[in-house]
């Protein structure tokens, strides 16, 4: 039996040594999506780690990355990006150091984004002009808040939610990000969201630091159940 489960991030790592010594051999291994997978006793199976653990390096094997996996937590940006919201934070071992959430009038009384409309109506009224406004100083007000921080460097991901449509703006502003576009440690957040809030970076924080396992059940269970009884055994010792 197939099942999706969750991982926590203190667990995911001891949980990919016991597949390793259990003998599955993880025969794909994307980098970008922090995901391996394979076939084992023919069924496959596949483990997307934690996305802030560090980006590996160019052409590096996965055994290599993960001989250099720790328990510590990484530094990383997660960005959360819709019309006329947006949430930011800088976390560092653990803790969140740095958050921003901006908030602009930018989108029509139907719910469309004003940057969106203009694209297919062309000139607009005052109210339009002040929403176009307000779109450009959004994105300013991003990358400054961003730049701001000065923790770029550090960083080893850049955990990004933004539409296809906006994504442009974001790096065209005439306040930069403090990254490139083509920064390779920029990560898609793979997640549904709602509207980008405290609560919700929060929230998706979470997610981002758990493992998600998708093969036999019984793999996940054997290795919980072994996890028990150790626990069960250095109490009583």
């Amino acid at each position: 039996m197939e099942t999706r489960r969750d991982l926590a991030n203190d667990i995911c790592l001891d949980f990919v040594a016991n597949l390793l010594d259990s003998g599955h051999v993880v025969e794909e291994w994307n980098p970008i999506k922090n995901k391996i997978s394979g076939v084992h006793e023919g069924k496959k199976w596949s483990l997307r780690l934690p996305l802030h653990f560090p980006l590996a390096e160019d052409g590096q094997s996965f055994l290599s990355y993960f001989e250099t996996l720790s328990e510590a937590f990484p530094q990383y940006f997660l960005i959360l990006i819709q019309a006329g919201h947006a949430a930011l934070a800088y976390f560092e071992d653990g803790e969140c150091l740095h958050h921003k959430v901006i908030k602009k009038y930018m989108v029509r009384g139907n719910g469309r984004a004003q940057l969106g409309y203009l694209k297919t109506r062309g000139k607009s009224k005052a109210g339009s002009r002040i929403r176009l406004a307000n779109t450009v100083s959004f994105f300013e007000d991003i990358n400054e808040k961003l730049d701001e921080w000065d923790v770029e460097p550090q960083a080893t991901r850049i955990l990004l939610s933004c539409t296809a449509k906006m994504l442009p703006m974001l790096f065209q502003s005439k306040v930069p990000p403090p990254f490139d576009k083509d920064d390779p440690r920029i990560t898609k957040v793979p997640f549904d969201l709602q509207k980008p809030t405290l609560e919700e970076l929060m929230q998706v924080n979470k997610q981002i630091m758990r493992g998600r396992w998708e093969g036999p059940a019984d793999t996940v269970d054997a290795y919980f159940a072994r996890k028990r009884e150790a626990e069960s055994n250095d109490w009583e010792d």
